[in-house]
């Protein structure tokens, strides 16, 4: 389960603070006592909120921080008067400091940057995330020609879909080492993580 945080500061701005109403609806059901839960945002405060609220209970509950385009900023950051970009929280430092409140990061799925090594895909952002403790969670995969990175288009119009195409760019993605992903078609994503049990035998092309 993995329920989005969205635009905290103006529910909280409005006497409708989400995050403690959050952790209550979660506590109360138990199925979410053990469940995988994966809390995102694209603020800050709210996720620093929330972990020191779960402490280190909750075992089951971790928190993502959403990052969007590499010249946006989260809304807190610019309420508050901070210059805080998305991309400056991606740098190796930016990263370390993610980790001492979250457990992941949820970057666009074009902005991993995959390079072929050997053969094999690399992505500089998912090998600097881990090296700082970070899980790495891309989104939103859609098998549309317009979502896809150009060696993954079936050569079509904009809204033609490629599903080759998707679970090829999915599957790439996590040769590279992504730890989960966000998908319009469940159906392909379920596809693409199959098709990695067997990736020794399927070549991997970018």
């Amino acid at each position: 389960i993995v329920p989005e945080n969205k635009h905290p500061s103006h529910f909280s701005s409005i006497g409708l603070p989400m995050e403690d109403r959050l952790l209550a609806t979660l506590s109360a059901h138990p199925y979410t006592h053990s469940a995988p839960v994966l809390i995102q945002s694209f603020e800050v405060g709210n996720l620093r909120y929330l972990r020191g609220l779960l402490g280190g209970a909750h075992r089951n509950i971790r928190l993502l921080q959403l990052v969007g385009a590499p010249d946006g900023q989260p809304y807190d950051a610019v309420l508050a008067g901070r210059a805080t970009t998305y991309s400056e929280m991606l740098s190796p430092q930016g990263l370390r400091e993610i980790a001492t409140y979250a457990d992941a990061i949820g970057p666009h799925a074009g902005s991993l940057g995959l390079q072929l090594d050997g053969g094999r895909p690399r992505g500089a952002l998912v090998e600097a995330a881990h090296a700082a403790g970070l899980q790495v969670v891309a989104y939103t995969f859609r098998p549309e020609n317009h979502f896809l990175g150009e060696a993954f288009k079936d050569g079509g119009s904009p809204a033609a879909r490629s599903e080759h195409g998707s679970i090829r760019e999915m599957r790439t993605s996590i040769d590279a080492g992504i730890d989960g992903l966000f998908t319009d078609d469940p159906a392909l994503g379920r596809r693409a993580v199959d098709a990695v049990r067997e990736q020794d035998s399927i070549p991997t092309r970018l």
